[in-house]
């Protein structure tokens, strides 16, 4: 079973996580992480953003990778996952730029640029934490619920969930791209800590799924968390309405 930290409200929850990255920070000032996007990672890289400001943390030597891209916008597309950690958290904090990856999805060679992805976050010394997010079918990164799951940096197809769920970020739900590379099951896996966050009662059900969980089944991508043997949940009152051993 997963460790699994219950907060009241979504500020709790979000500074919570902010604090895990920022520990890991301090005990490591070239800290190596990578960060999800969407709607609920926004408070916690705000946090982040706060103990910059008032010097509780120096991200200034960390190095920060994006989890996944879209195929094919380009870094400051407004809609691009480089430009949502760049407005939410990069800009504020000083890290450099030299020190923010993401895939080149505008590369000739989409497949030599995720061996090229790969590469880079191992020659870093592979992730000293990732943060995730949790898609309501299970997905982590853009890692699909599917038969088989590449290990590393790859190029996926969204399903139709997905293109669904992410469609409140674009005008139309025709605009949101069917594509996108994003970190392997592996590449997550060899990260030394995982905290995966979730908010909300949408997330509830994929939550007490989680929490419940005690295999490894690949149409969940999430079960394969169960590999890894520093995994922290943090997850609202909301996310966790359905999980009946709550504490």
């Amino acid at each position: 079973m997963l460790n699994i930290t219950i907060t009241e409200t979504y500020d709790e929850m979000s500074a919570l996580a902010a604090q895990y990255v920022v520990r890991a920070l301090h005990e490591k000032p070239e800290l190596v992480m990578a960060l999800p996007t969407g709607g609920t990672p926004v408070g916690m890289l705000a946090e982040m953003c706060h103990l910059a400001r008032v010097g509780a943390a120096d991200f200034s030597r960390a190095f920060s990778f994006n989890i996944d891209e879209y195929i094919a916008l380009a870094k400051d597309d407004p809609q691009s996952y480089y430009r949502f950690l760049a407005h939410h958290f990069y800009q504020h904090v000083g890290i450099p730029t030299a020190n923010t990856f993401v895939p080149d999805v505008l590369a000739d060679s989409l497949s030599a640029e995720c061996d090229r992805y790969e590469r880079a976050i191992q020659n870093h010394g592979d992730f000293d934490i990732t943060v995730l997010g949790i898609g309501h079918d299970g997905h982590i990164g853009f890692n699909e619920p599917q038969s088989t799951h590449s290990p590393v940096c790859h190029v996926i197809d969204l399903n139709d969930e997905t293109i669904a769920a992410n469609a409140r970020f674009f005008s139309r739900q025709a605009d949101v791209p069917r594509q996108a590379i994003t970190l392997g099951i592996g590449t997550i896996l060899r990260s030394k800590a995982i905290v995966l966050i979730a908010s909300g009662h949408s997330k509830a059900a994929v939550m007490k799924q989680l929490h419940d969980c005690t295999r490894i089944d690949p149409l969940f991508p999430a079960s394969f968390l169960l590999l890894h043997s520093n995994v922290t949940l943090i997850c609202d009152s909301e996310a966790a309405s359905l999980i009946t051993a709550k504490r």
